[in-house]
């Protein structure tokens, strides 16, 4: 899962918002300019870039001081593991 689509699952989708309009968007500047999301968390790596056209979350434009979603989904992936992909078939085992 993407990183958005688990701040989706987490918190619900926004359809009217995009997450460039989102007061928790931080904007780095260096010799290209990036963005992160200040609830997911940051780091130096490109993982947790985020896009200004992502549809936002509902923790839009939400004050939030907890841990970073992203050390939390790092603890217990398992929990995001089993969710079903849009349009992925579902099948039924039968035991005998």
């Amino acid at each position: 899962m993407k990183n958005i689509e688990i701040m989706h699952s987490m918190f619900d989708e926004l359809p009217e918002h995009k997450c460039g309009e989102c007061s928790n968007l931080i904007t780095h500047t260096v010799s290209r300019r990036w963005f992160k999301c200040g609830v997911w968390g940051q780091s130096s790596s490109e993982s947790s870039d985020w896009r200004k056209k992502w549809t936002a979350c509902g923790m839009f434009c939400k004050d939030y001081d907890g841990t970073p979603i992203k050390d939390y989904v790092k603890r217990s992936p398992k929990a995001y593991k089993d969710v079903q992909i849009q349009g992925q078939m579902e099948l039924e085992l039968w035991a005998k």
